[in-house]
Protein backbone atom coordinates (compact mmCIF):
# COMPACT_ATOMS: atom_id res chain seq x y z
CA UNK A 1 0.00 0.00 0.00
CA UNK A 2 1.53 3.34 -1.02
CA UNK A 3 2.46 5.95 1.75
CA UNK A 4 2.36 9.55 1.98
CA UNK A 5 -0.27 12.08 1.80
CA UNK A 6 -3.20 9.81 0.39
CA UNK A 7 -3.22 7.30 3.18
CA UNK A 8 -2.47 9.35 6.26
CA UNK A 9 0.49 7.23 7.07
CA UNK A 10 3.52 8.64 8.04
CA UNK A 11 7.21 8.44 6.58
CA UNK A 12 9.92 6.84 8.22
CA UNK A 13 12.38 8.78 9.63
CA UNK A 14 15.06 6.76 7.37
CA UNK A 15 12.56 7.58 4.33
CA UNK A 16 12.82 11.48 5.42
CA UNK A 17 16.68 11.56 5.83
CA UNK A 18 17.02 9.76 2.03
CA UNK A 19 14.61 12.44 0.76
CA UNK A 20 16.62 15.24 2.16
CA UNK A 21 20.28 14.29 1.12
CA UNK A 22 18.85 13.63 -2.33
CA UNK A 23 16.79 17.41 -2.24
CA UNK A 24 20.40 19.00 -1.16
CA UNK A 25 22.26 17.08 -3.67
CA UNK A 26 20.70 18.45 -6.48
CA UNK A 27 19.64 21.80 -4.78
CA UNK A 28 23.00 23.06 -4.59
CA UNK A 29 24.95 21.48 -7.38
CA UNK A 30 26.64 24.34 -9.22
CA UNK A 31 24.86 23.22 -12.52
CA UNK A 32 21.55 23.40 -10.73
CA UNK A 33 22.42 26.71 -9.13
CA UNK A 34 23.96 27.77 -12.79
CA UNK A 35 20.66 27.35 -14.61
CA UNK A 36 18.09 29.16 -12.14
CA UNK A 37 20.61 32.10 -12.00
CA UNK A 38 20.81 32.01 -15.95
CA UNK A 39 16.71 31.60 -16.26
CA UNK A 40 16.28 34.60 -14.48
CA UNK A 41 18.75 37.38 -16.15
CA UNK A 42 17.10 40.19 -18.04
CA UNK A 43 13.40 38.71 -16.70
CA UNK A 44 11.15 41.63 -15.39
CA UNK A 45 8.18 40.90 -12.38
CA UNK A 46 5.07 42.41 -12.61
CA UNK A 47 5.22 45.44 -10.21
CA UNK A 48 2.43 43.46 -8.16
CA UNK A 49 4.38 41.29 -7.76
CA UNK A 50 7.94 42.78 -6.18
CA UNK A 51 5.13 44.78 -3.86
CA UNK A 52 3.65 41.09 -2.55
CA UNK A 53 7.88 39.98 -2.44
CA UNK A 54 8.82 43.26 -0.76
CA UNK A 55 6.09 43.12 1.53
CA UNK A 56 6.32 39.38 2.18
CA UNK A 57 9.66 40.05 3.47
CA UNK A 58 9.11 43.18 5.68
CA UNK A 59 9.15 42.48 9.19
CA UNK A 60 11.58 39.22 8.80
CA UNK A 61 15.07 40.05 10.31
CA UNK A 62 13.67 38.15 13.49
CA UNK A 63 15.49 40.93 15.56
CA UNK A 64 18.66 40.39 14.28
CA UNK A 65 20.34 43.95 13.60
CA UNK A 66 22.22 45.75 15.61
CA UNK A 67 24.01 44.00 18.81
CA UNK A 68 22.45 40.77 17.75
CA UNK A 69 23.73 40.51 14.38
CA UNK A 70 26.11 37.53 13.90
CA UNK A 71 28.96 39.93 12.06
CA UNK A 72 28.26 42.94 14.53
CA UNK A 73 31.61 44.57 15.73
CA UNK A 74 31.54 46.37 19.09
CA UNK A 75 34.18 48.29 18.44
CA UNK A 76 33.54 50.32 15.14
CA UNK A 77 36.93 51.87 14.63
CA UNK A 78 38.19 48.57 13.47
CA UNK A 79 36.31 48.78 10.40
CA UNK A 80 37.90 49.48 7.34
CA UNK A 81 36.48 52.60 5.12
CA UNK A 82 36.61 50.10 2.02
CA UNK A 83 33.37 51.15 0.77
CA UNK A 84 34.68 54.97 0.54
CA UNK A 85 37.34 53.40 -2.03
CA UNK A 86 35.01 52.49 -4.64
CA UNK A 87 33.99 55.51 -5.84
CA UNK A 88 36.74 57.16 -5.57
CA UNK A 89 39.31 57.81 -8.10
CA UNK A 90 41.47 54.79 -8.04
CA UNK A 91 38.35 53.08 -8.78
CA UNK A 92 36.73 55.06 -11.77
CA UNK A 93 40.37 54.75 -13.33
CA UNK A 94 40.08 51.09 -12.69
CA UNK A 95 36.39 50.79 -14.16
CA UNK A 96 37.58 53.10 -17.53
CA UNK A 97 40.62 50.96 -17.81
CA UNK A 98 39.06 47.69 -17.89
CA UNK A 99 36.12 48.77 -19.98
CA UNK A 100 38.35 50.43 -22.54
CA UNK A 101 40.62 46.91 -22.71
CA UNK A 102 37.52 45.06 -23.70
CA UNK A 103 36.58 47.72 -26.25
CA UNK A 104 33.21 49.08 -24.00
CA UNK A 105 31.58 45.83 -24.90
CA UNK A 106 30.03 43.18 -22.53
CA UNK A 107 32.69 40.32 -22.80
CA UNK A 108 29.46 38.22 -22.92
CA UNK A 109 27.81 39.70 -26.07
CA UNK A 110 24.95 37.77 -26.91
CA UNK A 111 21.00 38.77 -27.60
CA UNK A 112 20.49 39.43 -24.16
CA UNK A 113 22.31 42.23 -23.77
CA UNK A 114 21.23 45.12 -22.20
CA UNK A 115 21.65 48.03 -19.96
CA UNK A 116 24.42 49.84 -18.68
CA UNK A 117 28.31 48.61 -18.98
CA UNK A 118 29.61 47.81 -15.33
CA UNK A 119 32.96 46.74 -14.85
CA UNK A 120 32.91 43.51 -12.70
CA UNK A 121 35.72 42.37 -10.06
CA UNK A 122 36.44 38.98 -11.30
CA UNK A 123 37.97 38.19 -8.14
CA UNK A 124 36.10 39.59 -5.05
CA UNK A 125 36.44 43.24 -3.90
CA UNK A 126 36.34 42.02 -0.26
CA UNK A 127 38.01 38.60 -0.48
CA UNK A 128 40.69 39.78 -2.50
CA UNK A 129 42.17 43.66 -1.55
CA UNK A 130 45.04 43.42 -2.92
CA UNK A 131 43.87 42.96 -6.97
CA UNK A 132 41.18 45.70 -6.27
CA UNK A 133 42.62 47.99 -9.03
CA UNK A 134 44.16 44.82 -11.10
CA UNK A 135 42.84 45.27 -14.51
CA UNK A 136 43.26 41.88 -15.27
CA UNK A 137 40.76 41.46 -12.16
CA UNK A 138 38.11 43.09 -14.36
CA UNK A 139 35.61 41.95 -17.26
CA UNK A 140 33.00 44.23 -18.75
CA UNK A 141 29.54 43.09 -18.19
CA UNK A 142 26.03 44.83 -19.14
CA UNK A 143 23.68 45.45 -16.52
CA UNK A 144 21.94 42.26 -17.59
CA UNK A 145 24.63 39.42 -17.11
CA UNK A 146 26.24 41.15 -14.37
CA UNK A 147 25.65 38.98 -11.02
CA UNK A 148 23.44 39.91 -8.68
CA UNK A 149 24.33 37.28 -5.75
CA UNK A 150 27.97 36.67 -4.46
CA UNK A 151 26.84 32.75 -5.30
CA UNK A 152 26.19 33.66 -8.73
CA UNK A 153 30.05 35.54 -8.70
CA UNK A 154 31.44 32.57 -7.13
CA UNK A 155 30.34 30.12 -10.08
CA UNK A 156 31.14 32.48 -12.91
CA UNK A 157 34.22 33.15 -11.78
CA UNK A 158 36.26 30.50 -13.70
CA UNK A 159 33.77 31.27 -17.17
CA UNK A 160 34.97 35.19 -16.43
CA UNK A 161 38.88 33.89 -16.42
CA UNK A 162 38.15 32.09 -19.56
CA UNK A 163 36.47 35.16 -21.07
CA UNK A 164 39.16 37.58 -20.15
CA UNK A 165 42.01 35.13 -21.04
CA UNK A 166 43.62 34.67 -17.54
CA UNK A 167 44.01 32.24 -15.00
CA UNK A 168 43.95 33.05 -11.32
CA UNK A 169 47.95 33.20 -11.13
CA UNK A 170 48.01 35.83 -14.33
CA UNK A 171 45.55 37.78 -12.20
CA UNK A 172 47.54 37.86 -9.24
CA UNK A 173 50.74 38.82 -10.54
Amino acid sequence: MPRGIYTRKPFSEEHKRKISEANKRVQNSPDVLKKQYLSHIGKKYPLEWRINISKALKGKSNGRFGEKHPRWIKDRSLLKDDHRDRGGQLHREWSSSVKKRDNLTCKINNEDCNGRLEAHHILGWTEYPELRYQINNGITLCHAHHPRKRVEEKLLIPEFQQLVGLSKEMICQ
